[in-house]
């Protein structure tokens, strides 16, 4: 990492990259310095200005157990980007300070005026490695669910300079096979529009192709969640056979998908899909009978399950779907003579 353009300090445990502008985007810099960090063990540390903002791709980068959103303060000091918590530095990296227990900045706890609602989605599907097999369609069927309009724009980093195309996504990934392609996607930035944008990371896995999908869009803060093109979402991938697993959360955040260093309020689950193949893992009749209700998604032969978080009462949400996630966890077998009846040696 040593003598990188992007980077102004190396150490033995990070690289820390100090952007000191008003809008920090995942730069093909950015990119490559969070591939280097990784392969080399390193943690990326992005320092911006107290009254910088980050887009979503970045935020998506830095919110990984690799990376750190560090904040200068008004003065001296500072604090993570996410939590607020004051940070210091300790000769190597930016780590939590010893006040860091009497809880946030109070520069982070500063309100922000131009705030909405995000609807961010997790989507994970796998597709047959078929020759045929041609790449973003479930980002287009997730972006005109829940945006009503395709993406505009993708990219291996910020900004996304060319026009969105299928054939051109799917031939960049098939170039870089069996490695992994992590790319971004943006849309809906004109007049009346609502602004949404996202990741996509495809990887070859033993059971075809898998796509992992972040997906965002900006409403007003007065919008319902929409909870039926949600699970129609779900429903659709699950009929095809595609879908692992779909989450929503619903999180106040501004109208133009960008990310201040400022506490905007509290994010609520929505929703949880579980596809065919998780199902058939767990057996219908057990994720079913879970304490969150579920609903069948998809052809009976082969079902997924759907669950509803939105009306969980206020406060509840996360800890609903922490038990439905532990009452879907794959269970281990019982070692041999668990049961008292032995090996029948």
């Amino acid at each position: 990492m040593s003598g990188h353009p992007a980077v102004d300090i190396v150490t033995a445990k990070s690289a820390v990259v100090i952007q000191d502008r008003a809008l920090t985007p995942m730069s093909s810099w950015l990119s490559d310095v969070a591939a280097r960090t990784a392969d080399g063990g390193l943690v990326m540390q992005v320092l911006t200005p107290h009254d910088g903002r980050i887009t979503l791709p970045l935020r998506m980068v830095l919110g990984g157990p690799r990376a750190r959103w560090v904040v200068q303060e008004p003065g001296d000091g500072y604090f993570d980007g996410f939590s607020g918590l004051p940070l210091t530095w300790d000769g190597a990296a930016f780590v939590l300070a010893p006040q860091a227990k009497d809880g946030p900045s109070e520069t982070f706890l500063r309100p922000d005026g131009d705030v909405g609602r995000h609807l961010v989605v997790d989507l994970r599907v796998v597709h047959e490695a078929a020759t045929g097999l041609e790449l973003g369609s479930v980002v287009e069927s997730a972006a005109e669910a829940l945006a009503g309009a395709a993406p505009a724009c993708w990219g291996t980093a910020e900004p996304a300079l060319s026009r969105w195309d299928r054939a051109e996504v799917t031939a960049l990934c098939r170039r870089r096979a069996p490695q992994a392609t992590w790319l971004v996607f943006m849309g809906g930035h004109g007049e009346g529009e609502a602004s949404f944008g996202g990741t996509v990371r495809v990887s070859r896995v033993t059971s075809g192709v898998k796509e992992s999908i972040t997906f965002a869009v900006a409403l007003p803060g007065d919008a319902p969640p929409p909870l039926d093109a949600l699970e129609a979402l779900a429903a659709r991938h699950a009929a095809e056979g595609t879908l692992l697993t779909m989450t929503a959360q619903w999180t106040p955040g501004r109208a133009d998908l960008t990310y201040p260093a400022r506490w905007l309020g509290r994010p609520d689950p929505l929703a949880l899909a579980v596809g065919p193949s998780g199902v058939a893992d767990t057996g219908l009749d057990h994720a079913l009978a879970a304490e969150v209700p579920g609903r069948v998604i998809g052809p009976s032969a082969s079902p997924g399950v759907w669950y509803g978080l939105a009306d969980a009462e206020p406060g509840t949400g996360w800890t609903r779907l922490g038990g439905l996630m532990r009452h879907l966890a794959p269970q281990a077998a019982p070692p041999p003579g668990a049961d008292g009846k032995g090996d029948g040696g």
